[in-house]
């Protein structure tokens, strides 16, 4: 006779009997690893980009003004 527990059984590579429950939460908490690891590389990213647009605009937008006051 089969019972509950049997029916949630998975082989992994080694062939060892896991449960569901197991193989799903080693999952997540791999995939959750890797995406908290990109948190720091992003923040950077978004830092330098801001700083970058920061003194960019502006740099921009006063070499429009001196265009326009020689233009007129």
């Amino acid at each position: 006779m089969m019972n509950a527990s049997d029916t949630n059984q998975v082989v992994s590579r080694d062939d060892q009997n896991v449960t569901f429950g197991h193989h799903a939460r080693t999952i997540v908490i791999h995939h959750g690893e890797k995406i908290l690891a990109e948190i720091p590389t992003t923040l950077r990213r978004f830092a330098m980009l801001m700083l970058v647009l920061s003194i960019s605009i502006p740099v921009f937008l006063v070499g429009l003004l001196v265009v326009l006051w020689h233009l007129s």
